[in-house]
């Protein structure tokens, strides 16, 4: 029987459209009890679709600026086009909504083993260098932000708001340890949870910890400018999701402070991290944009709501448009997406030993 359902593009067509379904029922139903269903449907109609399509082609550019800071930290003679990795990445991020958990990942670290012989150690190490770059960034420009912000705001909300910000850009502080000596940062942060796990735990532990550090260890040294460029390139990104983000709110007919709206897109790039086991990151981050709205928009709890389904949607739209890319690397795979996470392991196994 052809189980068309199990799928990629089918997977992620079906993920889109539950979330869809989940965004109408859920947030749908909370504006019609806050505001009335005629006034609900009225902010549906009166939603611009040209500026939801400006914000969906915003948010896909900066993939291509994902993919150079993934080159940034690739060994030198392994750096394949811009172009290319852009395509890849595209296509990773919809299988990643198709299949949960790292298939996404190694899908990309196996093209680049096939196509032009990186390693894929080496490929995922430096994706999660290049991803931990990214939080370190995101969590200095909240620090750096917040004191700006925070002078326009009532000081009641800024009592409230100010602990949320220092947590979130020092608890990204410790990557910069990661960044300079990253094998010898896992292997610390290895041991210090062997001295505190029990010991059923601590060997699985030291097992994660040894094959992390062979693959930081594969990756190299890397220079100086290149954390430095990768760095700055994460800048740009934050700068082009806040495009976005801004391209939304004004299709949803929301006034929002610039400044401020970049301050909250770098905090809850930070915070999504807690909603990583969630697929998507549906509910984790609609409920911060929701709790942070009135510190870079005006409006009530309505307004806050219906912005948050927004900037979802325009992120499920840009998912969306990556199938086709998704589909391109799904074929360059030796097997069933799905069923590829063991043979994706054996090839680490054999590059690592």
């Amino acid at each position: 029987m052809n189980q068309w359902y199990r799928r990629p593009v089918a997977r992620v067509l079906i993920a889109v459209l539950l979330t869809t379904a989940g965004l109408i029922v859920l947030g749908g139903g909370l504006l019609a009890l806050m505001e009335g269903a005629e006034q609900a449907g009225r902010r549906l109609t009166h939603l611009s679709p040209g500026w939801v399509a400006l914000a969906v082609l915003v948010w896909s550019a900066s993939l291509p600026i994902q993919g150079l800071r993934w080159r940034a930290l690739l060994p030198g003679a392994q750096r394949p086009p811009v172009a290319r990795l852009a395509w890849v990445i595209f296509g990773a991020n919809a299988l990643t909504l198709a299949l949960p958990g790292p298939v996404g990942e190694f899908a990309a670290a196996w093209y680049l083993r096939h196509r032009y012989g990186v390693p894929m150690v080496t490929a995922l190490a430096a994706t999660l260098l290049a991803r931990a770059v990214a939080l370190l960034v995101f969590g200095l420009a909240t620090l750096a932000l917040w004191p700006f912000v925070a002078a326009s705001l009532p000081a009641d909300l800024v009592r409230l708001v100010t602990p949320v910000a220092v947590l979130t850009g020092v608890v990204t502080l410790p990557i910069l340890g990661l960044c300079y000596r990253p094998a010898a940062m896992v292997g610390w942060v290895g041991g210090l949870l062997g001295r505190v796990l029990p010991a059923r735990f601590a060997g699985r532990v030291a097992g994660r910890v040894d094959w992390w550090v062979r693959c930081f260890t594969a990756v190299g040294a890397i220079r100086g400018h290149r954390w430095f460029q990768a760095a700055g390139l994460s800048f740009v990104n934050l700068c082009l999701l806040t495009v976005s983000t801004l391209c939304s709110l004004h299709a949803a007919g929301i006034v929002c402070d610039p400044l401020a709206t970049l301050f909250v897109q770098a905090l809850t790039a930070v915070a999504s991290v807690a909603g990583v086991l969630v697929p998507g990151g549906f509910g984790a981050v609609e409920l911060l944009l929701v709790a942070l709205f009135p510190t870079f928009a005006e409006g009530t709890t309505a307004d806050a709501v219906f912005a948050a389904i927004t900037l979802r949607w325009v992120h499920l739209l840009t998912l969306l448009a990556g199938v086709p890319a998704m589909a391109w690397l799904v074929a360059t795979l030796p097997g069933e997406p799905e069923a590829l996470e063991p043979v994706f392991a054996e090839r680490l196994r054999e590059e690592l030993a």
